[in-house]
């Protein structure tokens, strides 16, 4: 069976963060022959005014109408030109694609249901990240189980997943994220796996990170190990902060709780790193 996926699902926006977000999956769908699913929702970030609800001489009413109306022919106007975006890029590479818009009604039940059967989902971060409104990041990976790219918005990466960093803790969740992860794993130029407060850890055993490298070696992937100490800091931030530190493009971690994911993307107590993400983040549940 192969390890390399076969549909990718790409949640798209019209910004220029959007735009990139777009190259990128695309850039992945044709490295591994991948089918590529553009999913662009329509109305993300409408609302209306309560008082319009209030109008009541005719005027007014009129007034409400038109407005809403050219509200709607913008979104159709915007959705038509991220869709020839899209498809003028997949074409270009000659993949395999198709273009999805969510209108009103059940849009976080649609956008679920559009991603299932999916390999790999991609969105931004912070927003827009391409997600409905009331769709985070959490929800779409717990309620769908596909594995789940982060490529934050202000990333400038040429490639993603030449440097790869593994978040271990020998938790069923992180093994699961390094079996999604196999496909770039093989590809890489360099795999390292950090562990942090090891001796915390009874899972770990006296050689850290000993089985992982015995593991991916089978594979053909070679690993290095790095033990770090957090000294009390947050867990999260000692592992981006030392990704950072390597250059690494892509950071592969297992989410156990929805929490857990809270905490990577938006910082714990200290909101470490103002909110953002310096690299790729590629999570599994």
């Amino acid at each position: 069976m192969s390890v390399y996926p076969k549909t990718i699902t790409a949640f798209l926006d019209s910004s220029p963060s959007g735009t990139k977000r777009a190259a990128q999956a695309a850039a992945l769908a044709q490295r591994w022959d991948a089918h590529l699913v553009g999913i662009y929702v329509v109305f993300k970030g409408v609302t209306y005014h309560p008082s319009l609800a209030y109008a009541r001489h005719e005027k007014a009413i009129a007034g409400v109408v038109a407005h809403e109306r050219r509200v709607e022919h913008d979104c159709e106007c915007t959705t038509a030109e991220v869709g020839e975006h899209f498809t003028a890029l997949c074409a270009q590479l000659g993949l395999s694609f198709e273009f999805l818009s969510i209108g009103r009604g059940r849009v976080a039940d649609k956008a679920i249901i559009n991603s299932l059967h999916s390999d790999l989902l991609i969105i931004g971060h912070p927003e827009p990240n391409g997600l409905p409104d009331d769709v985070t990041a959490s929800r779409i990976l717990h309620a769908s189980g596909v594995p789940l790219l982060i490529i934050p918005n202000d990333w400038n990466g040429e490639t993603i997943g030449e440097r790869i960093m593994i978040g271990w803790n020998a938790s069923p969740e992180a093994r699961r994220a390094v079996s999604d992860a196999m496909c770039l794993l093989l590809d890489a130029k360099s795999v390292e796996a950090v562990v942090v407060d090891p001796e915390d850890c009874k899972w770990l055993g006296a050689e850290t990170g000993c089985d992982l490298v015995q593991h991916l070696g089978r594979h053909g992937v070679r690993l290095e190990v790095a033990k770090l100490a957090s000294r009390g800091r947050p867990i999260p931030e000692v592992v981006l902060d030392h990704a950072m530190r390597r250059a690494s493009d892509l950071l592969v971690v297992g989410a156990r709780p929805s929490i857990d994911l809270r905490k990577l993307l938006q910082g714990g107590p200290n909101r470490f790193l103002q909110m953002k993400i310096p690299v790729p983040v590629l999570i599994a549940r």
